[in-house]
């Protein structure tokens, strides 16, 4: 028998986690995004909790010189997409590899 009041849990994809961490607020006072552009605090609050900040896969001044070279405050998803692309071809890092950790990280805030 179904619940008509609870949804079916889907397992998280890329798409879904950046939503997420691009509504999450790092500090009090950082801003709250709407889900649909992320922030550099919050593309490295998310690697940070995939374990992608170290000296196997990226340093936080890798992704702020590569997040800036899109002149841009936050990114949408398509550049996120890139983001991610240039990071990963610059340190000879496996692509795949980098969106399996953020897609199973968790949600914001949890460490597993």
């Amino acid at each position: 028998m179904s619940n008509p009041q609870g949804k079916s849990k889907q397992p998280p994809t890329l798409a879904s986690m950046f939503a997420l961490f691009a509504k999450y607020r790092p500090t009090l006072n950082s801003f709250q995004g709407d889900g649909k552009r992320i922030l550099l605090s919050q593309s490295d609050c998310w690697m940070q909790q995939a374990d992608l900040i170290g000296s196997k896969f990226f340093t936080l001044t890798q992704t702020g010189l590569t997040f800036f070279e899109f002149r841009k405050s936050s990114l949408d998803y398509g550049e996120y997409m890139q983001f991610l692309t240039m990071l990963c071809t610059e340190r000879q890092v496996d692509l795949q590899e980098v969106k399996e950790k953020l897609i199973n990280c968790g949600p914001p805030g949890i460490n597993t």
